[in-house]
């Protein structure tokens, strides 16, 4: 849904930009995302029920789709749910 919202707008979604992924559960259980998530190089924050990832990346479907299943992994791994993403529009 956020892709054809991009879509929408012009946005192909090639150009990088600040993304943001929402995991949410137990929350004992989002230290150990956080560790495993800077490793792959995302900033993190949250409090707590909430984590929230961020990085710096395109968005279109060759580039986000091994990132999206990294994030289902994660939030299966980590027994959290995925609440899914978002970022800016860039036209381009």
């Amino acid at each position: 849904m956020v892709r054809a919202a991009l879509a929408e707008q012009g946005d192909s979604g090639i150009t990088p930009r600040h993304t943001l992924f929402y995991f949410y559960g137990d929350e004992d259980a989002h230290g150990d995302l956080c560790e495993v998530a800077r490793r792959a190089g995302f900033l993190t924050r949250g409090q707590g029920d909430m984590t929230v990832l961020e990085t710096t990346m395109p968005v279109d479907e060759a580039s986000f789709a091994p990132v999206s299943a990294m994030m289902q992994t994660w939030a299966a791994a980590f027994q959290l749910d995925y609440d899914g993403w978002e970022c800016a529009v860039v036209t381009n």
